[in-house]
């Protein structure tokens, strides 16, 4: 495995959805149980910008007990519950009360050391729901601070890497109108673990 570097700029997180939706491509989402780690490389984000993106949970600045973290400053988890079963993980960006988040749509889990039997598979996280059971993300992980949380927290190569990305409309959003089409779903083209509609 190649050198990591936590994330705890606050600056990168304070950006606007749409670049840190691509910025976080190719990085790594860590998770900690147990002492023991699993390793997610970031293949798959989906960006959800502002009060006026009505495929947001935070549309017109709707403010809810649901949606409360999306309102806080960049750097903060934003948990949500899809279908009444799967957890979604977001990472807040922007600045505070503007409701701006990235939902992580797929991962590839590079390691695992709580399973002694692992095999790197592309189908392990290769959805938002996946991708949260699988690094056992829920509801108690919706607030905590990525910059300083020693269970959950953003990494990153030491060393450049290259790769295309792909930018099409967000997927399962057919109650938007205004934002349907906005390409604001990235992901590392060709890689095997993005998500399937």
């Amino acid at each position: 495995m190649v050198n990591l570097i936590r994330l705890t700029d606050a600056a990168f997180f304070a950006q606007n959805a749409v670049i840190v939706a691509q910025q976080l491509l190719g990085k790594y989402l860590i998770r900690i149980i147990d002492g023991k780690q699993i390793i997610c490389k970031i293949i798959e984000t989906e960006a959800y910008d502002g009060p006026t993106d009505d495929a947001n949970h935070g549309f017109n600045n709707r403010r809810s007990l649901r949606n409360e973290t999306l309102f806080w400053q960049g750097g903060f988890v934003h948990i949500f519950m899809i279908y009444g079963m799967y957890f979604c993980f977001n990472i807040v960006t922007d600045q505070a009360d503007y409701p701006s988040a990235v939902l992580l749509r797929a991962g590839e889990i590079i390691i695992d050391e709580t399973n002694p039997n692992f095999v790197n598979k592309p189908n392990l996280a290769n959805g938002p729901g996946k991708l949260a059971r699988y690094l056992k993300i829920t509801k108690t992980e919706d607030g905590l601070n990525l910059m300083k949380s020693t269970t959950l927290y953003l990494a990153a190569v030491t060393t450049t890497s290259d790769f295309a990305i792909t930018a099409t409309p967000r997927i399962n959003i057919d109650y938007a109108t205004n934002f349907k089409l906005k390409p604001y779903r990235f992901y590392i083209t060709n890689h095997q673990a993005v998500s399937k509609k």
